[in-house]
């Protein structure tokens, strides 16, 4: 499997209004799949997991792609919850 390196730059706001930024660096597989159904399995089982910032509650997620070994996924955004 071939996999990139890429760079999140997450938003977590909390219902109370509270709005935590945190990144990370993780290593996903590629190609990034072409079905929605397909894309959005992968976002929940690769990109997910690293937001959140440990609070109790009811949360929006916004996970940006800043940076990339792959370029087709620079700028992609996913966004969890809601």
């Amino acid at each position: 499997m071939n996999t990139a390196t890429i760079q999140l730059a997450i938003t977590n706001t909390y219902v109370d209004g509270v709005e935590i930024e945190t990144d990370a660096i993780v290593a996903v597989p590629v190609p990034y799949p072409t079905d929605p159904d397909e894309r959005e399995e992968w976002a929940y089982e690769h990109i997910f997991p690293e937001t959140g910032a440990g609070r109790d509650g009811d949360a929006y997620y916004e996970a940006k792609v800043v940076a990339s070994t792959d370029p087709e996924l620079t700028g992609k955004t996913f966004e969890f919850g809601g």
